[in-house]
């Protein structure tokens, strides 16, 4: 045993009991057991102690695990692994310890902890007699590490270490709860750096992150404990103010907040300037609800730079010109539903190990008459808010199922992702619903994706494994889309029957300039590795960002690179053209 609780075990009988006078069965038992373990090529460290605590055996793996030679440890107590420490140790009855798993830190040799997972069984002979104890021992370090990588990722930007999108998601929810329970206001600001993205090009990413980094050291320093600090992404950051101002108090922040940037942040030795255009959002004479808050901000955050360089605007009435656009669209995805004005495009993936064609991911574009062609990223948050997202999401459903029952005859290793929103996916029916356009289409199964991002399956978690289960029962394979953007906990996401994760093009698109976004990427993709999940890279659009993927051996990859999304009609010439074919296409796409 390695931990401190050998010690206090009473399922074994007094060592005078058995101290050299064990029988030659149990002796001999004893011997096979010890070279059945040497003869498996296993990686976990394995010790045998007797009733006494002490050790009559390790592995090989086991003793270097701890810093120690072969048989150097054979004698010695079994408490030698683990530092002495208070804690109330419990006590096993014999007839409760047949298999005690559990987390645990172990002492190397060299006085250093570290983390392990230890599993305990009781050997005993033919009368039921304990003769010792059998424990594995795995080496947590690397997961461990790989948690805290994956928890500072989850909600902390980076680069300056301020709460990310998530985190201050988390704290606004909080800050608007306390602020209708005491019936007073709140003010969110939208900071975005003027001109950074020219700094940025002319000095580079480093000296561009430094610059992030003295930005965000100089607007945290000005506020208050009370108030929430974050930074979304690029060169922009949110404020939330909890001290309940009033217009007046918040329009004298926003000038102290631009008053920063009058000094000159010194890079490398150089001076350079800087400025910030601010949007306000007021809560609740602007709005009551986060989303809606974080519109209005960022409205009035556009108005701001539609005036010039280092001006604060506060949300208006007259920002509802945008709103109104909304409302028509809204409306024109009604009509177009029914006219067929919304299809698909397939944005072709590839194996970067086999450099072939694999599947392709499906994207629902709408041409409209009125409007022309509507992106996504604009009519598909009108759709979620609206509840259109139902019906766009059985149509995209539906005819890639369609597609994909097509295409797995003509290319059998052929898959379709499909993207499902959130509402989508918490609809009580979504299992039938999936379920009722695999029979319909007869696709099979597994040539079917179901793309959910992390804070979709995060909402909740506990739920969610079921429902993921569910659809794994039927054959359907599912990935995490925009992975690294999210809140994924690594004790979930281990849990959840998922087949692969797809890196956020975010992290993509600098992979090559920016060590930030390359090591987020390496990380990801070795945890994914370490539970065994293939990885898709999003954006991928040059040469090198495909050979940095490849070399650090990410599975899928999908971007301009390769092809732009296309008609069904066009991809399917593609396939026809790809399939089989050990090719990637040798020059980035044009877009």
């Amino acid at each position: 045993m390695h931990d401190a609780a050998n010690a206090e075990m009473t399922c074994f009988p007094p060592a005078r009991e058995q101290h050299g006078t064990g029988s030659p069965q149990d002796q001999e038992r004893l011997t096979m057991l010890k070279e059945a373990i040497d003869s498996l090529p296993i990686g976990l460290g394995i010790t045998i102690s007797d009733t006494d605590g002490r050790i009559v055996y390790t592995n090989n793996v086991d003793a270097e695990m701890h810093g120690y030679a072969p048989g150097e440890l054979v004698g010695k107590e079994a408490r030698i692994f683990a530092p002495r420490r208070d804690d109330v140790v419990p006590r096993i009855s014999p007839g409760s310890f047949c298999l005690w798993t559990r987390e645990c830190m172990n002492v190397r040799k060299d006085g250093v902890e570290f983390p392990v997972q230890l599993t305990s069984r009781a050997i005993k002979d033919q009368s039921g007699r304990c003769l010792g104890v059998v424990t594995a021992c795995e080496d947590l370090t690397a997961r461990k590490l790989c948690e805290q990588q994956l928890e500072t990722l989850a909600y902390y930007d980076p680069v300056t270490r301020l709460p990310n999108r998530s985190l201050l998601m988390d704290r606004l929810h909080q800050a608007l709860a306390l602020a209708e329970r005491e019936n007073r206001e709140l003010a969110l600001l939208f900071l975005d750096l003027d001109n950074f993205k020219d700094l940025n090009s002319s000095k580079g990413h480093e000296n561009g992150d430094r610059f992030l980094q003295e930005v965000a050291a100089r607007l945290a320093g000005s506020l208050g404990e009370s108030n929430t600090l974050a930074r979304l992404g690029g060169d922009e950051f949110v404020i939330v103010i909890n001290s309940g101002p009033d217009e007046v108090g918040v329009a004298a922040m926003a000038a102290r907040l631009q008053d920063l940037f009058t000094a000159p942040f010194v890079i490398d030795g150089e001076e350079l300037y800087g400025s910030t255009s601010i949007g306000i959002a007021l809560y609740p004479d602007d709005a009551v609800d986060v989303e809606s808050l974080l519109r209005c901000a960022d409205a009035a955050l556009y108005q701001a730079k539609s005036e010039g360089k280092g001006m604060f605007h506060f949300f208006s009435q007259e920002m509802n010109e945008r709103n109104m656009r909304r409302a028509a669209l809204e409306n024109g995805m009604r009509q177009g539903l029914g006219r067929g004005e919304f299809y698909l495009h397939f944005q072709p993936q590839w194996d970067l190990k086999s450099f072939r064609l694999t599947g392709a991911e499906a994207l629902l574009r709408w041409q409209s008459p009125e409007f022309g062609l509507v992106g996504p990223d604009e009519f598909i948050p009108i759709a979620e808010t609206s509840g259109l997202i139902f019906e766009l999401g059985e149509l995209v459903l539906h005819e890639a199922c369609l597609h994909a029952a097509r295409w797995c005859r003509i290319c059998p290793q052929m898959k379709i992702a499909v993207n499902i929103s959130g509402r989508q996916f918490r609809q009580p029916d979504f299992l039938q619903t999936v379920e009722r356009h695999i029979e319909a289409t007869g696709v099979p199964p597994n040539s079917l994706e179901l793309e959910l991002t992390e804070s979709v399956i995060m909402e909740r978690a506990e739920r969610n494994i079921d429902t993921l289960r569910a659809l794994k029962k039927m054959g359907v394979r599912l990935s995490i889309d925009d992975f690294g953007t999210g809140y994924s906990s690594l004790s979930y996401l281990k849990h959840f029957p998922i087949d692969a994760i797809k890196i956020d093009r975010s992290f993509i698109a600098e992979l090559t300039s920016d060590s930030d976004d390359a090591a987020i990427a390496v990380a990801i993709i070795s945890m994914a590795r370490s539970l065994k999940l293939k990885v898709v890279a999003e954006g991928v659009e040059t040469s090198e960002q495909l050979h940095f993927l490849a070399g650090r051996k990410c599975d899928e990859a999908q971007g301009f690179y390769f092809a732009t999304p296309m008609p069904a009609g066009e991809f399917e010439n593609y396939i026809r053209e790809f399939c089989g074919r050990s090719e990637i296409v040798r020059s980035p796409a044009s877009h």
